[in-house]
C-alpha cells in the first residue's frame, strides 16, 4: 500500500463533527478529499484515470482542496484505511471500485459527518454518492468492431470479477457482435484480479489457444492487448488510451476522464452544496471517451462512426429484447428494455457466451 499526497499529513486528528456541511472559502483553509484506488497508480488503466482526475481536480480547485489518495487498497485493509483518512479530517472520500461499495456503506454508515463517493455501486445514502460512466456503450461498440474483424467468430475477454459490471459488459460485447454476425461467440477467463499483469496475460493465452482472434479485457493493465500484438490478433485497451502498447493490434480504447467529476463534487462541498447524487453518464456526458480507431479499414471505420451516432441518439439501445440466458429461458422480452437498475443488477449471461461463475 503506497500514499501518494498533495501535502503530507503528520498525526492530523479529526475535527468535531457538523450536522451541516461545511464551507471552505479561504485557500488558507484547503478541504481535505481523500481518494482510495484500487489498485497501484501506475497501472495505465482504471487507477492510472482516477489520478489523473485528481490531478484535474488539484488543477480546478487549486488551494482550495488539499488531496490524500492511497493506492493498491486490498478490501480487507479497506476500513484501516479510510478511518486513517478521516482521522487526516478528509471530508470528503472517493472511493473506486465496485468491490469497495458494500464497505463504503459501512464506513459512511459509521462516519455520517464524512461524504462519501464510491465508483460503481448500486445505491446511496445520506452521506454516500455513486458514480459511473456507461461504459457498455463502449463495449456493445467494441462488439460490432470485433465482429467486423474476427476470423474465427470467437471473442475472448478476460474479467476480473462475476460483478454486474463486468457481467453486463460481457453481455454487451455479445449484444454488439450479435448486430453484425449472429454466429459471434464470447468466450471468458476470469482473472480474479482487476490488476494483476501475469494472471492477465494468462488468461488471454488461454483464449488465444482456444481459438479467439479478438480480445476484450475487465481488467486494468495492458497485459492482454500487449499478449495480441505478441500473437498477431486484435484487441481493445481498458480505460485509457492504449494504443501506444499494441500498435498493430489496437482498435480502441474507452477512455475515462474522472477529473471534471470530481472538481464539480468537491466545488459542491465546499459550497455547501453537496447532495447523495446517482451520476452514470454516456458518451456525452464527458465521462468517457473513445480512442481514435485505428488498424480498421475505411469501412469498418464508417460503421464504427455510425454505432456512435446511433449510441448517443438513443436510437441503438443495447438492453432491448427480445434476449434468452444461457440457461434459454427469455430475459428481456420482444419491445422491451432493461431499466438502468435493472443493467447494474445482471446476474445471468445471455445464450452464446460461454462462460461459468468461478467456484
Amino acid at each position: 500500500m503506497n500514499l501518494n499526497r498533495r501535502h503530507i499529513l503528520t498525526g492530523a486528528t479529526a475535527l468535531a463533527a457538523s450536522t451541516a456541511l461545511p464551507r471552505y472559502a479561504l485557500a488558507a483553509d484547503p478541504m481535505k478529499v481523500g481518494i482510495v484506488l484500487i489498485g497501484p497508480v501506475g497501472d495505465f488503466g482504471w487507477s492510472t484515470m482516477h489520478d489523473v482526475g485528481r490531478r484535474r481536480m488539484e488543477e480546478v480547485l487549486g488551494d482550495a482542496v488539499e488531496t490524500t489518495q492511497i493506492e493498491a487498497v486490498a478490501p480487507p485493509d479497506f476500513d484501516r484505511v479510510v478511518t486513517q483518512l478521516v482521522r487526516a479530517d478528509c471530508k470528503l472520500i472517493f472511493t473506486t471500485s465496485f468491490s469497495y461499495f458494500q464497505p463504503t456503506i459501512r464506513m459512511a454508515e459509521q462516519f455520517p459527518d464524512v461524504m462519501f463517493e464510491n465508483a460503481t455501486g448500486t445505491s446511496t445514502l445520506p452521506n454516500m454518492a455513486i458514480y459511473n460512466a456507461r461504459f457498455y456503450e463502449g463495449r456493445y461498440l467494441q462488439g460490432v468492431i470485433a465482429a467486423m474483424k474476427s476470423q474465427t467468430k470467437q471473442i475472448g475477454y478476460v474479467a476480473a470479477f462475476p460483478v454486474p459490471e463486468v457481467i453486463h459488459a460481457i453481455n454487451t460485447v455479445m449484444r454488439g457482435a450479435w448486430s453484425v454476425d449472429p454466429e459471434m461467440r464470447i468466450r471468458v477467463v476470469w482473472a480474479n484480479a482487476w490488476f494483476n499483469p501475469g494472471v492477465e496475460a494468462d488468461a488471454a493465452r488461454a483464449l488465444i489457444d482456444q481459438g479467439c482472434d479478438i480480445l476484450c479485457q475487465h481488467t486494468d493493465s495492458p497485459a492482454p492487448l500487449q499478449l495480441a500484438e505478441e500473437r498477431g490478433i486484435y484487441g481493445f485497451g481498458q480505460a485509457s488510451d492504449m494504443t501506444r502498447f499494441a500498435p498493430r493490434s489496437h482498435l480502441t480504447s474507452s477512455i475515462n476522464n474522472w477529473g471534471d467529476y470530481y472538481a464539480s463534487r468537491a466545488q459542491a462541498m465546499i459550497d455547501g452544496t453537496w447532495a447523495p447524487e446517482d451520476t452514470w453518464g454516456g458518451l456525452d456526458s464527458g465521462m468517457f471517451a473513445l480512442a481514435p480507431f485505428t488498424n480498421m479499414t475505411p469501412e469498418e471505420t464508417a460503421v464504427a462512426e455510425n454505432v456512435v451516432a446511433g449510441l448517443r441518439s438513443g436510437e441503438i439501445d443495447p438492453f432491448a429484447g427480445p434476449i434468452v440466458n444461457q440457461a434459454g429461458e427469455t430475459v428481456i422480452g420482444e419491445g422491451e428494455t432493461l431499466t438502468d437498475d435493472e443493467i447494474r443488477a445482471q446476474n445471468y449471461f445471455y445464450q452464446g457466451i460461454e462462460v461459468s461463475m468461478p467456484g
